[in-house]
């Protein structure tokens, strides 16, 4: 509950301009980063902080803040209204379109304000028209008449100013706005002298062409950030006049307070000085190369995270946390270093690809309410990306970054498992080399590319990989932990169809991640404690997760088909898509026919490269992948890995004997790479292993 609060808390949208004033996160760096990456991390990794009094008090004083500001504040900003001069999106009830804004009328299907201005504008990708790469009304391409350059674009700007002292107003437009600015229906030019008061503003523009500004300023400074002057979207109050001086101080001394004593909370649970100059060290190292524009250098120090092993750490750093402070951090450091550009800027998209329909979708989810529909009746394209991709639109406004942040994470979890996976079998230290490999070859291979490419595979591994750390601890908590576990699968599946084998395999974390598959066929286990004489089946199977999990997906599958009923009348999880063309065995094929399309297939997976070919930055997926099917055959010294990661990777694989994608090198290897990775490093464990029992025998 208190992570819930703490989370309305710092995400409500503030009333008054601050360095962390909330949704949408885009405004500041500050704001992107602290709210849109920190916080999450935090929730994950340190809930326990929340437990403090302190913490809950800053809560609740923000939550009352905001609700007493939504309730008696006058809104700064100005209303920003586009009206694009043809039709942009089908059945919009008004020609204007939303922006990604929260602030602004979101929910209303005549929006008054398109967004709320709070920044300045300098250039084309800052101002908050995203709605440029909706299609047009037919459903059609967008023509040249539908975007920059070729477009013609209303834009309405209006708003008040209340300053103290007499001062300069000054509007910078460029010749492409042809903008007309007014002041107390006053025409002025661009620059006007305002006495002290409160003074409507006025901006007309048509938006042509793609070269594009519009910075106002006050006394020669950016008006958003000047003292003794404020811009509202409506005509301030009295009592604003009393609370502004302060108000925004206010929400931002509160919400960095919050944050930095949680993340000194943090760095205290580290404790170690050895783990932290690590981690310093690392950071800076990855964040320094990627903010001077080294950042393919930076990707192959990645691979440098493997002395992270070496680093002398406590018992208590030894598992999940310990390893996402050594290596998890300074790769988000470098997520964010990296890409940190795309904040506060929106991006056209190259339409018809699958990326541009799923931002499309999005937008017909979220900002015309199509919430079941999903944007399409049929899902020809994958389904639940676009209700990813609208939603985090909703918090990081028109901006990508976003995509950016949270595919990041998600590789991120994809290395953390493979460390588990390790871990449990081989030791801490293998662990820690098992998730640095994982992350080395998703940063210097084709995976990188991936990242913030709006594409639906790096978000169903996400959910894959998360729901077996859910299904991980329901194996000794609460049963809730399983039912986590199914939603993610079917989140799993509905986000990448082909994923429903490896979705389904979530299940399997109802194994011990120790025990080959041998040892489940034994009669009584190894161990001659007395506590073990019960058989291996009761010690070594999770029951409750073994249930619980496919129940789940079971009952998400059934929801899927029912919403295909219901909209097309048939009761599939598959009718509309594209399986029918991609299937390898079609009606009629002969089997001589089919066996070389299934070795193409794995191949184009296990290599990471369509079509497939050897690349040695490959080589930990090749090896892994060999290893899987050689434990469960039970080849000498291979047969002692766990049987827990090798069935998850052979259930991964068997969608490739299906069905084959195309396009976009490496998505369609993204869901093996952390388990082939961990797999890899338990084989070489274990070859290892055995050879030096054999020396020691002879």
């Amino acid at each position: 509950m208190w992570g819930l609060l703490a989370v309305v808390a710092l995400l409500w949208p503030s009333r008054t301009v601050g360095l962390l004033d909330g949704l949408p996160l885009e405004r500041t760096i500050a704001n992107a980063v602290l709210l849109g990456i920190v916080l999450p991390t935090l929730l994950w990794f340190h809930p326990r902080f929340l437990r403090a009094p302190l913490a809950r008090a800053a809560v609740l004083a923000l939550l009352v803040w905001k609700a007493f500001g939504a309730a008696t504040i006058t809104p700064d900003g100005w209303c920003v209204r586009f009206e694009p001069q043809r039709p942009l999106v089908k059945d919009a009830v008004s020609i204007v379109p939303h922006s990604w804004d929260v602030r602004a009328d979101w929910l209303s299907d005549e929006p008054a304000c398109s967004a709320i201005v709070r920044r300045p504008y300098k250039g084309l990708g800052e101002f908050p028209v995203w709605f440029f790469n909706l299609p047009p009304p037919n459903e059609s391409w967008p023509g040249e008449l539908d975007r920059p350059p070729g477009a013609r674009t209303g834009m309405v700007v209006s708003g008040f100013i209340d300053s103290r002292r007499e001062g300069t107003l000054q509007l910078e437009f460029t010749r492409d706005m042809q903008a007309a600015a007014y002041v107390d229906g006053v025409k002025m030019d661009r620059t006007a002298s305002l006495t002290p008061g409160v003074h409507h503003v006025r901006v007309e523009a048509m938006l042509t062409g793609d070269r594009w500004r519009f910075e106002p300023r006050w006394n020669g400074a950016d008006l958003w950030s000047s003292r003794g002057v404020v811009a509202t979207v409506k005509r301030p109050s009295g009592f604003d006049a009393i609370v502004r001086p302060w108000a925004g101080w206010l929400v931002t001394a509160l919400v960095a307070g919050l944050l930095i004593a949680w993340v000194v909370s943090l760095l205290a649970r580290i404790g170690s000085a050895a783990a932290l100059a690590w981690m310093a060290g690392a950071s800076a190292v990855l964040g320094g190369l990627a903010a001077t524009n080294h950042v393919d250098a930076a990707r192959w120090c990645v691979a440098g995270l493997i002395g992270a092993a070496f680093v002398p750490v406590p018992a208590r750093l030894r598992n999940v946390f310990g390893v996402f402070a050594l290596v998890g951090i300074p790769w988000l450091v470098l997520i964010v270093v990296a890409f940190a550009d795309n904040i506060g800027h929106f991006k056209l998209y190259a339409w018809g690809n699958d990326y541009w329909m799923y931002q499309r979708f999005g937008y017909r989810i979220v900002m015309q309410g199509y919430w079941l529909e999903g944007g399409t009746k049929n899902f020809y394209f994958q389904p639940f990306y676009r209700w990813v991709s609208g939603l985090l639109h909703l918090v990081f406004g028109d901006s990508s970054i976003g995509e950016f942040f949270w595919e990041g994470g998600c590789y991120l979890i994809v290395a953390l498992l493979a460390f588990y996976l390790t871990k449990a079998s081989s030791g801490f230290r293998w662990g820690v080399f098992a998730a640095v490999t994982t992350l080395t070859v998703l940063a210097i291979g084709l995976p990188w590319g991936l990242i913030g490419g709006s594409l639906s595979e790096i978000t169903s591994t996400g959910f894959i990989y998360l729901g077996a750390f859910m299904a991980l601890r329901s194996r000794r908590g609460s049963l809730l932990w399983a039912v986590a576990a199914g939603l993610l699968a079917s989140l799993a599946f509905y986000t990448r169809l082909n994923n429903l084998p490896m979705a389904a395999g979530i299940t399997l974390f109802a194994l011990s991640a120790r025990v080959p598959l041998y040892r489940f066929f034994q009669l009584q286990p190894a161990s001659p404690k007395p506590k073990a004489t019960a058989g291996p089946w009761r010690t070594m199977i999770a029951w409750r997760t073994l249930v619980a999990v496919p129940a789940v997906l079971a009952l998400g599958l059934a929801f899927f088909a029912w919403r295909n009923w219901h909209y097309n009348g048939l009761f599939s999880v598959f009718g509309g898509t594209q399986l029918n063309i991609m299937m390898l065995w079609q009606p009629g094929m002969p089997f001589a026919a089919v066996v070389p399309k299934w070795v193409d297939s794995v191949l184009m997976v296990i290599t990471v490269h369509d079509p497939p070919q050897f690349d040695w930055k490959s080589l930990p997926v090749l090896f892994g992948a060999a290893v899987a099917p050689l434990a469960v055959l039970g080849i000498p010294r291979l047969r002692e890995v766990p049987a827990l990661p090798a069935l998850f990777f052979l259930a991964a694989i068997s969608a490739a004997f299906v069905a084959r994608g195309w396009a976009y090198q490496g998505r369609f290897s993204v869901h093996i790479i952390g388990v082939t990775c961990a797999l890899a490093v338990i084989g070489i464990q274990r070859l290892l292993r055995g050879r030096r029992s054999l020396n020691e025998q002879d």
